[in-house]
């Protein structure tokens, strides 16, 4: 008899999840041209720390950017040829380096190891008072800067999360997203999510721990991947929209800069432990009304920033 499996981890997901992607020229070609700047186009290959400095330095102001038109097709046949060769040699594809290997039938049956120790009903109250201290800050923030974008990035994260395992999307952007959430849930599957007092302070001791542990800079990784992500996309819709305004030679470039890291930075303070929490319920719980209450609770503490 087979054992039953969790179903936010069917067939479907996980030969989505666990398939050997190659990257395409003219879709790294599009990304450096609209987004190299910020380092769109290494994030898409797999390259999360370039990329990442990539966009805290525009580029090293266009140089690294230009100089990257010369790499492009050195670097897609590299992520290929690794690729391919991990397909070979039977291992996970890059994006799924965190884990051994796709999960048998038996390992994603039951609950998680870790159920035990993480459930209960101080652990919900933990969990809900760290969803209320990061909302309600979430919230102030947005309220005091007047700048929406982390709180649009993080609704997102809510609805991909809740989401994630009923939708089928055909949509390449929200399926992207949707491999995302499910790498996540995997990785925090086979991997202990740490109490409440743990979660409250993820984005700061989670890049300290990355230095020293494998698994921890994967949890890392996710997060800011995700933080790229929209950083990129908000920062080029503010880019158009400054250029419809005055054109792109009064764009500010100093005050274009302050929100990129502010964008970034907060979308990743708070989507980490957001994303933790309901990502563990939804992995404890058998029913999905726990995990939209708790996303609703969310919801509510980030309005209650606003007062």
């Amino acid at each position: 008899m087979t054992p039953e499996r969790s179903p936010d981890f069917s067939r479907r997901v996980l030969e989505d999840v666990y398939k050997y992607r190659r990257k395409h020229p003219a879709v790294v070609w599009a990304l450096w041209l609209v987004t190299g700047l910020f380092g769109g186009h290494r994030l898409y290959l797999g390259k999360t720390v370039t990329g990442l400095l990539m966009l805290a330095t525009g580029g090293l102001g266009g140089v690294w950017w230009v100089f990257d038109a010369f790499r492009i097709r050195k670097m897609v046949d590299e992520f290929n040829a690794a690729q391919a060769d991990r397909e070979e040699k039977n291992l996970p594809p890059i994006e799924m380096d965190f884990m051994p290997a796709m999960p048998t039938d038996e390992e994603l049956s039951g609950r998680p190891a870790w159920a035990e120790l993480r459930s209960g009903r101080a652990r919900l109250i933990g969990d809900g008072i760290v969803l209320l201290i990061a909302g309600a800050a979430l919230g102030t923030v947005t309220a005091s800067r007047g700048d929406p974008e982390a709180l649009f990035a993080v609704l997102a994260l809510i609805a991909i999360t809740v989401l994630g395992a009923r939708w089928d999307p055909t949509l390449p952007l929200l399926g992207e997203l949707d491999r995302w959430s499910h790498r996540l849930r995997l990785y925090y599957r086979f991997n202990d999510p740490g109490g409440p007092l743990s979660l409250m302070f993820r984005p700061l001791v989670g890049p300290l721990t990355a230095w020293v542990r494998k698994k921890a800079r994967a949890e890392v990784r996710l997060y800011l991947q995700l933080g790229a992500v929209f950083t990129i996309g908000f920062t080029i819709l503010d880019i158009i929209q400054a250029a419809g305004g005055s054109g792109l030679g009064n764009i500010d470039g100093g005050a274009l800069a302050g929100d990129l890291f502010f964008t970034f930075f907060s979308v990743y303070a708070f989507a980490t432990p957001i994303g933790a929490v309901l990502t563990t319920h939804l992995l404890l719980e058998r029913r999905d009304e726990v995990v939209w209450a708790l996303s609703g609770w969310t919801i509510v503490a980030i309005g209650m920033g606003f007062l």
